[in-house]
């Protein structure tokens, strides 16, 4: 017991007032989470009486609260543990959760636009170029994370470990998330990008990653910046005549031919 009441201080094992999170942001009761897991219908009780969880249960409870998809996953395969009205509770809850970041509601937009038929890795690049391009036209962001420099291209590398870890979700009512204006500017995106492969897709980010400048976010990690992916694109922009949505696919249409000629050379 004294070893696990130390691994609760130093944050090891999950806290009550952790648990106490899930239970808020998930809009699910102590019993029902523990039906969920399989688990006894007072387990959840005992821990928010200061029954010290197991390594286990802790490890468990803890992927709950920081992987949301997960905790959806977990949700729809054991639904037949819950009411009805108490499913459509959370997973309205555990919805909002995910979309309260609007990468993660892009990300799904996308998703549910390709009936689910696309891998994390190439939702990626979506992502990358629909940031880039409403960077150029818009001049703002479509989401706040900057885009990690890295040897896989993989730009948005949390989301992208979130997705193979959970898999690809189809979520319903993701429109909601989004304005009008980002959903066209998505769809243009998709339109443009879709007609190649993951291959194409790659060469173009690696390319563009070696003529934009490269700087630093406050961890030390290398990044392109929204400023100066702004300041790239919007050359592309004037390079390409692309004056709106309608024309990006002016850019991959034309670059992809320029990097299997310089390839060639």
């Amino acid at each position: 017991m004294k070893r696990n009441r130390i691994n609760v201080e130093s944050g090891a094992i999950i806290s009550s007032d952790e648990i106490k999170i899930i239970l808020d942001q998930y809009r699910i009761g102590k019993k029902p989470l523990a039906k969920l897991l399989g688990w006894g219908e007072t387990t959840i009780i005992r821990y928010m009486e200061g029954d010290i969880p197991t390594n286990e249960y802790s490890n468990k409870l803890r992927t709950i609260l920081n992987n949301p998809e997960y905790y959806y996953d977990l949700l729809c395969k054991k639904k037949e543990c819950l009411t009805g009205v108490a499913f459509k509770k959370s997973k309205k809850a555990v919805i909002s959760k995910i979309m309260s970041t609007n990468i993660y509601a892009a990300a799904y937009y996308i998703i549910n636009k390709s009936s689910a038929d696309i891998c994390a890795g190439y939702v990626q690049y979506l992502l990358y170029y629909t940031q880039a391009f409403s960077l150029a036209l818009y001049d703002r962001e479509i989401f706040q994370e900057d885009c990690i420099v890295n040897n896989e291209n993989i730009p948005y590398n949390k989301l992208y470990e979130g997705m193979k870890g959970s898999g690809i979700h189809y979520f319903e009512g993701v429109e909601e998330y989004l304005t009008t204006e980002e959903m066209e500017l998505i769809d243009a995106v998709m339109n443009s990008f879709l007609w190649y492969g993951p291959k194409a897709l790659n060469a173009m980010v690696a390319y563009e990653k070696s003529l934009i400048k490269i700087s630093r976010d406050k961890f030390n990690n290398k990044i392109l910046s929204k400023e100066n992916l702004k300041l790239y694109f919007k050359d592309i922009l004037d390079e390409y005549q692309i004056r709106s949505i309608n024309n990006i696919h002016n850019y991959p249409d034309q670059r992809i031919s320029d990097i299997k000629e310089l390839k060639q050379s």
